[in-house]
């Protein structure tokens, strides 16, 4: 009879934890078509995760090499109101390329620096680029929406550009792990 009631006792309290238990942050992602078939930085999905502390995405691409020439954009919404993104983190994508966070021009960086703490790099073997963000360079946007742009120059004809979810289009709201 004990067993039972502390096995009883066991469970409720397992179920009490998982329904109280606060969210420490939102989750997005979405898988991206082979669409660049010209790169081989093709995009093949986003993550997007907004913690109470900082914003982390992640993109995914078909191949990711220290020799490439492509770059990647990653467009920030904090304000639904306004029309198109506020921030944008921009990199290369190969070997010794830096990564800044500027203010953004409609879908375009800007001569305009955020000066906060964030961190950007391509993890080559993985073949995934990843920014950490801190949510004071977003001015603390209680919900965020992202969208990132690849545009790799290889052949030098023309650029072969990418878009996830889709070209000037956002993911779907991400709000703050803030607690419930």
């Amino acid at each position: 009879m004990r067993s039972r009631i502390a096995l009883a006792a066991v469970s409720a309290l397992a179920l009490a934890s998982m329904v109280a238990a606060p969210a420490h942050a939102e989750f997005y992602g979405i898988d991206d078509p082979a669409d660049a078939t010209g790169s081989l930085t093709d995009i093949y999905g986003i993550e997007a995760n907004h913690g109470s502390d900082t914003l982390r995405v992640k993109v995914y691409f078909n191949e990711l090499m220290r020799s490439s020439a492509a770059g990647v954009s990653i467009f920030i919404d904090t304000d639904r109101e306004l029309k198109g993104p506020e921030y944008v983190l921009s990199s290369g994508l190969g070997d010794g390329t830096d990564y800044v966070l500027t203010e953004a021009d409609a879908w375009q960086g800007s001569d305009t620096r955020v000066k906060c703490d964030y961190a950007a790099r391509p993890r080559w073997g993985k073949d995934v680029f990843r920014a950490v963000i801190s949510r004071n360079c977003l001015d603390d946007a209680t919900s965020v929406r992202v969208s990132v742009k690849m545009v790799d120059q290889a052949d030098g004809s023309h650029p072969v550009v990418d878009w996830a979810p889709k070209r000037h289009r956002w993911s779907l709201p991400v709000a703050s792990g803030l607690g419930a």
